[in-house]
């Protein structure tokens, strides 16, 4: 098993990752996802442009990937992806240190988004030190949407947001209560100030244990 770069030889198993990607994702979701067509223009794009891009690939056959995309300076992992089959076996590390000493060239900072709901994901980069929130990505649908209505309430510093459900989650029941709880506590009118009182008060508490 290797890591190299993307080569013209390589695209086309790129791009058929790059489909996969987002084909699972959207599953995951329980959105539908956009023509295979415009998925394989893309990576295609990207490769083009000069995207820091990474291929996994065991023997002849191209197995997962990383993307790294550059803006003013900033570097970004735009996706990574690794074939199920090929999962648990320390490639997805693989693939992120080989970034990191890419982008090591050029910049000392390694950016990215998670989507609150992939629990999967956040555990998976909080592992390698990915743990500082630079900032929250807000939304507002202008028209309805396909998307699921249903959400679940969380909080960011007392701050309420919602957050859409997915078809597949791995929420844990004590995490599926804690926010049942907080969508009642915003419903009868808690304030940011008593939930963050509630929260010190329990902290203060356990800390004198």
């Amino acid at each position: 098993m290797k890591v190299v770069k993307l080569t013209p030889e390589l695209l086309d198993s790129f791009q058929r990752l790059f489909v996969d990607f987002f084909y699972e994702l959207r599953r995951s979701q329980g959105w539908s996802p956009h023509a295979v067509g415009e998925y394989m223009e893309a990576a295609a794009r990207y490769f083009q442009r000069g995207d820091i891009i990474l291929i996994a690939v065991d023997g002849k056959e191209a197995v997962g990937f990383i993307r790294i995309s550059s803006r003013e300076g900033t570097f970004w992992v735009e996706e990574i992806y690794v074939k199920p089959e090929y999962r648990g076996r320390g490639l997805g590390r693989k693939l992120v240190k080989m970034a990191e000493e890419e982008v090591l060239k050029h910049e000392i900072s390694l950016y990215l988004y998670v989507l609150p709901q992939d629990k999967r994901a956040i555990g998976f980069w909080k592992s390698l030190g990915y743990d500082r929130i630079n900032m929250i990505e807000l939304v507002r649908d202008l028209k309805p949407t396909q998307r699921n209505s249903e959400t679940y309430t969380v909080e960011f510093l007392g701050e309420r947001f919602e957050i859409f459900r997915w078809k597949e989650e791995y929420f844990s029941p004590d995490e599926l209560e804690f926010m049942k709880l907080l969508r009642e506590f915003y419903k009868r009118g808690g304030k940011k100030e008593d939930l963050l009182r509630l929260f010190n008060r329990a902290l203060k508490s356990i800390l004198k244990r």
